[in-house]
């Protein structure tokens, strides 16, 4: 009997707890209705229950607080679309307003003048870095014949150097083959204008030529491929040995050939074989 009480005691000693506990909750309470066995497990369980609460607590905030970062992140989202959104609008808004004064100056130049002209706009430039050469979308469709002169309200450009049906190329005055017939607009010396790929060279100038910085030189008409009269550029060095022959007059291009867009081709005619730029 004994050996079997030794072998469970652990059990009568669990059990034995629970029918006293039973017991003492059957038979005694406090005064507020509440058994003293409730409030022993109730002061026992506390710290564990205070426990949980705060974990729950803490969680439910963790949660609440991943719920509103997702919502925030959402919004920044949105907004930063939005933000895109505006800024492309702007962009173009700018941009239109960009082309509009820039045509508006061009297409008043055209206006001006009796001479017919084909508005027409760059898409390309020639792979080939030794020439100058632009792409230009007007062809023979739109009645652009080879050699017709190209220019901008600011001044000569280049002529038509081939022609397909929707698309010409240009050859700028810059291009290193390019030769132009000119003069010095203030006392009519007459030179020749050669394209040096970066800029413009005015030479054969004879070597007694009075010949200032800053004088503007204009095509003569010579050789009968470019109007006269159209503005070239401005002189803004000279150069000159005393054994050589011919003064050298480096030019400032009127038109800036980095950042041409739109251009116009201009169609002879019979009537009036001179353009002069204003």
């Amino acid at each position: 009997m004994f050996k079997f009480f030794n072998t469970y005691r652990l059990q009568f000693f669990i059990i034995a707890t629970f029918i006293g506990l039973f017991m003492l909750m059957s038979q005694t309470h406090s005064n507020e209705g509440t058994s003293r066995f409730q409030s022993v497990v109730q002061t026992i369980t506390y710290p564990l229950q205070a426990s949980v609460n705060s974990i729950a607590s803490t969680f439910k905030n963790l949660w609440y607080s991943y719920i509103s970062l997702i919502d925030v992140n959402e919004e920044n989202k949105l907004l930063r679309q939005q933000l895109l959104d505006m800024e492309e609008k702007m962009n173009q808004h700018i941009e239109n307003s960009v082309q509009f004064l820039r045509l508006r100056n061009q297409l008043l130049f055209a206006s001006k003048k009796i001479t017919e002209k084909i508005f027409a706009e760059i898409i390309g430039e020639s792979a080939d870095n030794n020439h100058d050469i632009s792409l230009i979308n007007r062809g023979s469709n739109q009645l652009v014949q080879r050699n017709y002169v190209v220019l901008r309200k600011e001044g000569l450009v280049g002529r038509i150097q081939s022609v397909s049906p929707f698309q010409s190329s240009v050859q700028l005055i810059t291009d290193h083959r390019s030769r132009v017939s000119a003069l010095i607009q203030r006392n009519r010396i007459r030179g020749l204008i050669y394209g040096t790929h970066e800029g413009l060279e005015m030479r054969q100038i004879n070597q007694h030529a009075n010949i200032k910085i800053g004088d503007r030189i204009i095509s003569s008409g010579l050789g009968g491929l470019y109007p006269k009269g159209l503005l070239i550029g401005w002189v803004k060095e000279i150069r000159h040995q005393k054994h050589e022959l011919f003064k050298t007059a480096i030019l400032d291009s009127a038109v800036d050939f980095k950042q041409i867009e739109e251009v116009f081709v201009i169609v002879p005619s019979k009537t009036d074989s001179h353009l002069f730029i204003d």
